[in-house]
């Protein structure tokens, strides 16, 4: 069960792309549940080493930028400023579809999922990558 399906995603440069294509050889994806108003601090820096440690390694994981900001300048100055993971256009459906289905109630939040099938291997990401740093790759592994 393809969550995205054929869903838009935006890459770092602002330039859209069929999310199946563009996540074709992924196996887990990483929803990162945030705004530019969350209190990011170090925990976005966490996810920077965290997503080079997962790009050196090639360990298949994919992180997809899901917005609460409230106007398309906030999201995109936002996202400019994060790491060179993908996100999903600003209020495109699937961003309240997301937080409704993974019972989003606060910001910053990390939910991992296998790929394959969209079971949920973590919904406390935020906490275990704070905990385990980029040891985490372990933890979220799919086959």
């Amino acid at each position: 069960m393809d969550v995205l399906g054929g869903m838009m995603i935006l890459t770092h440069d602002l330039k859209h792309h069929y999310a199946s294509k563009y996540l074709k050889s992924k196996k887990t994806i990483i929803y990162f549940f945030s705004s530019s108003t969350a209190d990011n601090g170090e925990f976005l820096d966490a996810l920077k080493q965290f997503y080079e440690e997962n790009r050196k390694r090639k360990v298949g994981m994919e992180i997809i930028y899901v917005s609460s900001d409230s106007s398309e300048d906030e999201f995109q100055e936002y996202f400019k400023q994060q790491g060179p993971w993908i996100a999903i256009p600003f209020k495109a459906s699937m961003c309240d579809e997301l937080r409704w289905m993974y019972d989003i109630t606060y910001l910053p939040q990390l939910v991992v999922v296998k790929k394959s099938d969209g079971s949920i291997i973590s919904k406390r990401g935020k906490e275990e990558l704070e905990k385990l740093g980029i040891n985490v790759l372990v933890t979220w592994m799919t086959d």
